[in-house]
């Protein structure tokens, strides 16, 4: 099932401004499920449309749909360039990501092509690349810290409690390393120079009891919650719909919100646009996908199709997020 929120106040105020420039836009109409006034009041202020009696008219020059973004409910893009044709414009993407996936020497695929990127101008939200064919791929470690906002929904009665709510993500990238296809070794690394991020969005997370946590030394937990961020991230996806990238997870042993340990899957989109609630109604069903997936692997202890390779979720990394996941699945099918 795929999902779009026409609520989000950023993907509702670029339609909004799309009908306006299209039809006056009365001070008793609805857009969708959402009353419209107090979001004209803030475009008026901004100068993209003017009351005239009871009705608000598209007063800005700019053409609204050429600001719409198919990719991402931000309008503050990074624009990719390809230097080798003429400097042509090849793709955007999101401001939240783009240290991620388009930080120098990344290697960015586009259309089946890979692209390394010689420079990134953080200030004029450009990324310059040139086709390549390397045998890696790049891979960015992010420093994340996750802060719940408000929770809008939960369900305590099982094992493990699942939520669902707005939080703030604020994640700095650090380094990047080079990983060999097919066998997965790391052969190059380097530093990441730039800003701190911050996104505000929705997500789904799982908060681990202390009656659980104490059957996981501290090590053996940290690999448990990390795979089982890993895998959530796959199988979340297939219910959802979406491309991996639309979606974050991170795991902490304790929690700002709570001091407990969590699995947070967070959506890459401001506002969020309804995957997480998607994923709260659908908890039972994904923790019991994911269990099965990591059970029906044939490695021994952890690869990336599963829980991630070893040397991230530990020897016992497996068999650990395997335990923890049997105790949210039992309960939650049960």
């Amino acid at each position: 099932q795929g999902l779009i929120d026409p609520d989000n106040l950023l993907i509702l105020s670029a339609h909004l401004q799309a009908a306006t420039f299209e039809l006056p836009v009365g001070m008793r109409e609805r857009f969708g499920s959402a009353p419209v006034v107090e979001l004209l009041r803030v475009l008026e202020e901004d100068g993209s449309v003017h009351q005239a009696g009871d009705s608000w008219h598209w007063s800005a020059d700019a053409f609204p749909a050429e600001g719409v973004s198919l990719r991402s409910a931000a309008a503050d893009n990074v624009v990719i360039i390809d230097v080798t044709r003429g400097a042509r414009v090849i793709g955007e993407m999101d401001q939240f990501s783009a240290p991620t996936f388009l930080h120098e020497e990344a290697i960015y695929l586009h259309e089946g092509q890979q692209y390394h990127v010689d420079r990134l101008d953080w200030e004029e939200k450009k990324a310059y690349v040139r086709p390549v064919k390397v045998d890696y791929y790049t891979d960015a470690n992010l420093a994340v810290t996750i802060r719940v906002l408000e929770t809008m929904a939960s369900r305590a009665e099982q094992a493990l409690p699942v939520n669902h709510g707005e939080v703030r993500v604020t994640a700095l990238p650090t380094i990047f390393k080079k990983i060999r296809f097919h066998t997965h070794e790391n052969v190059g690394s380097g530093p990441i120079s730039l800003p701190e991020q911050q996104l505000h969005t929705t997500a789904f997370w799982m908060e681990i009891p202390s009656s659980v946590a104490r059957q996981f030394p501290r090590p053996a937990l940290q690999g448990a919650l990390q795979g089982v961020a890993n895998v959530l991230t796959q199988v979340s996806c297939l219910f959802l719909m979406c491309d991996a990238r639309d979606l974050g997870a991170y795991a902490e042993t304790r929690a700002v919100h709570s001091g407990a340990p969590a699995v947070f899957v967070y959506e890459r989109y401001p506002g969020g646009v309804g995957m997480s609630a998607r994923l709260f109604e659908t908890a039972a069903a994904v923790i019991a996908a994911a269990h099965q997936l990591i059970a029906a692997c044939p490695c021994e202890a952890g690869c990336p199709s599963c829980v991630g390779p070893a040397l991230e979720v530990g020897e016992e990394g497996k068999a650990t997020t395997l335990k923890l996941l049997q105790m949210a699945a039992f309960q939650a099918v049960a």
